[in-house]
């Protein structure tokens, strides 16, 4: 009795902190939820992308090629509530509640004991790396989910092998959600494969070529392999092949460090919330401790699977660039809060006395986190998550009646994206009538929908004479001192975009 309330206070504590202010928070919407959003609204009208391609099982987007899972999964989630920023982050929040049910589940699967199962799915439903990503509409917030579902799903066929089927059916889903998972999926399956060896695998392996051989095709293609070439340190280095091995190596290290995983302010691609690690500096003497007991486990097999998981999650993230990133590697999670969970309920049973030191520390922690989370953090990533876009947008619309065309400056990042998603342009109306999406670069200079054209260069000075005209662009994009219909800044403070009216009226 005692476990299950436990564990429903953990559950809903990982709805809350998923769920609460969900839609403002952060504020504005990124590039790719803008793309994920309008892209699913767009299935659920027409059943094609902005492309004009029905149920694609990659989409093109913005040139980077999207795998299809999360954006299918926003399709009812946008049939219930709209094309919003909730609509589109409520799949990844839904799915992070899920994983934090499921980790518990897996934890008692390997390690046959209700407290470490509870200390795990406690440790993930507060984890700073989990939530960054399950309260936005990235792809990489729901791994955790699938790995942890597939290996459960595969432990529990050791039993019964029925449970293969599950297991090979949410292993060949993860490819189809992240790239990395192209990558990671296929070795981590290839571990277990070596380790639990059986004739009953087989039927796993059927089902699971169904989903890799197409994943396999799409990543082979011109278009995918063009999405891989555009993050590999292949395209910036052109030594011979042996010598790239010096900078994959320390790729690959570099996730391995504390900096890395406890570090504070180590960018956009690490970390949202300022002044917190991916993980809270308190639990790294327990993750220490969870890597010594388990090499002491009995069961040498759960040692493998643990060390597999963790040594192949950087592999994807290691021929890349950018680094470190948190985003291609979070394909850790929920692994070292599994460990570190081991590690803190051995110590709490031979020393007693520390309970109450780390949950003090965690409560201590966890509150400065959502005070980040609540302050700091819309303002000082108000640009990245283009805070404000929505007004700017909104803005220039009511005033385009007045105007025979309104040039939209690419400077302002994909503003296509941003304009179908916040004025929720009828998909139909834009393949049928307006042509569709042609450009997915950030050549911006084709696209259009009924009087917005979007360019990479609007030219204010060469076009301020064409008659009917209306500007919106960054305000680098005008002359100093050019007189603005409207005006708009960043949380910031910082000016974000100009809109302004051509001489010629």
């Amino acid at each position: 009795m005692k476990t299950k309330l436990l564990f429903v206070l953990i559950i809903f504590l990982a709805f809350v902190l998923r769920l609460w202010d969900l839609g403002k928070n952060p504020p504005g919407i990124n590039l790719d939820e803008a793309a994920i959003g309008w892209n699913a609204y767009s299935i659920l009208k027409t059943g094609r992308d902005e492309y004009g391609r029905y149920f694609p099982l990659q989409f093109r987007s913005l040139d980077d090629y999207k795998p299809p899972l999360y954006i299918y999964l926003t399709v009812p989630s946008v049939a219930f509530f709209g094309m919003n920023e909730f609509s589109v982050r409520l799949p990844s929040a839904i799915l992070g509640v899920m994983a934090v049910i499921m980790v518990f589940l897996l934890t008692k699967e390997l390690f046959k004991n209700n407290w470490v199962a509870l200390s795990a799915s406690f440790l993930l439903a507060i984890s700073p790396w989990h939530l960054q990503f399950t309260r936005t509409a990235y792809e990489t917030g729901s791994l955790a989910f699938f790995t942890t579902a597939g290996l459960l799903f595969f432990l529990k066929s050791l039993k019964k092998w029925p449970w293969l089927i599950l297991s090979a059916i949410f292993f060949g889903l993860e490819l189809y959600l992240y790239q990395a998972a192209k990558v990671f999926v296929p070795l981590f399956i290839f571990a277990l494969f070596i380790l639990y060896f059986r004739k009953s695998l087989f039927l796993f392996a059927t089902i699971f070529v169904l989903f890799f051989l197409p994943s396999f095709y799409l990543s082979a293609t011109p278009e995918g392999r063009l999405r891989a070439w555009g993050t590999s340190i292949f395209q910036e280095m052109r030594p011979k092949k042996l010598d790239y091995a010096p900078t994959i190596i320390n790729n690959y290290l570099l996730h391995f460090s504390p900096q890395f995983l406890f570090g504070l302010n180590l960018g956009s691609k690490v970390t949202y919330v300022p002044n917190v690690g991916l993980m809270y500096l308190w639990e790294l003497p327990l993750l220490l401790a969870g890597l010594y007991y388990l090499f002491k486990e009995k069961d040498k097999k759960l040692a493998f699977i643990m060390t597999a998981w963790i040594l192949l999650s950087p592999v994807p993230a290691s021929i890349t660039t950018g680094l470190p990133s948190s985003i291609r590697t979070a394909i850790f999670l929920p692994s070292l809060q599994i460990i570190t969970a081991l590690g803190a309920i051995n110590l709490f049973k031979k020393y007693k006395i520390l309970i109450p030191l780390f949950s003090f520390l965690s409560l201590g922690f966890l509150i400065f986190y959502l005070r980040m989370l609540s302050m700091p953090a819309p303002v000082s990533g108000s640009k990245t998550w283009y805070q404000g876009y929505r007004q700017i947008i909104e803005g220039s619309a009511k005033l385009a009646p007045k105007y025979g065309r309104v040039l939209v400056s690419n400077r302002l990042d994909q503003t296509l994206n941003f304009y179908l998603f916040f004025l929720n342009y009828d998909p139909k109306k834009f393949l049928e009538i307006d042509g569709g999406r042609i450009s997915g670069g950030f050549a911006e200079n084709q696209n259009h929908f009924s009087n917005f054209y979007f360019r990479q260069n609007i030219e204010y000075q060469k076009e301020r004479n064409t008659p009917k005209t209306l500007f919106v662009g960054a305000p680098d994009d005008f002359p100093g001192g050019v007189k603005t219909l409207k005006k708009f800044s960043f949380s910031n403070g910082e000016p974000s975009a100009y809109i302004v009216a051509g001489d010629y009226q």
